[in-house]
């Protein structure tokens, strides 16, 4: 599966700030916010930054790590995230010889491994990949058009 789409306004994330991959396991971050809360700490730091900005690290950094270890929260961080940033998971990519027309020849539809079925629009931009969800579950595909419609 891969990740497409554009983002609106960039903020930095939670994993920006532990400076972890969003796909980081527990025990990575774990292990990123030790290092970073001791590097941080107002009471730990070594060379003195404005203490306002030394603060607000340090709180950015504890923040983080009380979302991102709690696995509920973490899920509710990362649809957030997701929205924020109009991502799209991709399942597969498709061309428009994946997909077959119905009897009728009414419009053009892939199977989806649910069972269910991805529709092509009827108007679709013509050398532009769209994303086509499936009409049963939550997956999307990537479809891109060449010579069909």
């Amino acid at each position: 599966m891969s990740r497409t789409g554009t983002t609106v306004e960039r903020k930095i994330s939670h994993y920006d700030v532990l400076q972890v991959p969003q796909n980081a396991t527990l025990e990575e971050i774990r292990k990123s916010y030790q290092v970073l809360a001791l590097q941080y700490h107002p009471d730990k730091r070594k060379c003195k930054l404005p203490e306002a900005h030394e603060s607000d690290h340090f709180i950015r950094i504890d923040q983080a790590w009380k979302t991102l270890r709690d696995d509920r929260l973490r899920r509710i961080y990362d649809a957030e995230l997701m929205q924020q940033t109009e991502e799209y998971f991709v399942n597969e990519i498709l061309t428009d010889a994946d997909f077959e027309r119905d009897e009728e020849g009414n419009f053009c539809f892939h199977t989806c491994r649910c069972g269910g079925y991805y529709i092509l629009p009827e108007e679709t931009p013509v050398h532009e990949p769209i994303y086509v969800s499936c009409d049963e579950c939550s997956l999307v595909v990537q479809v891109n058009l060449g010579r069909m419609h």
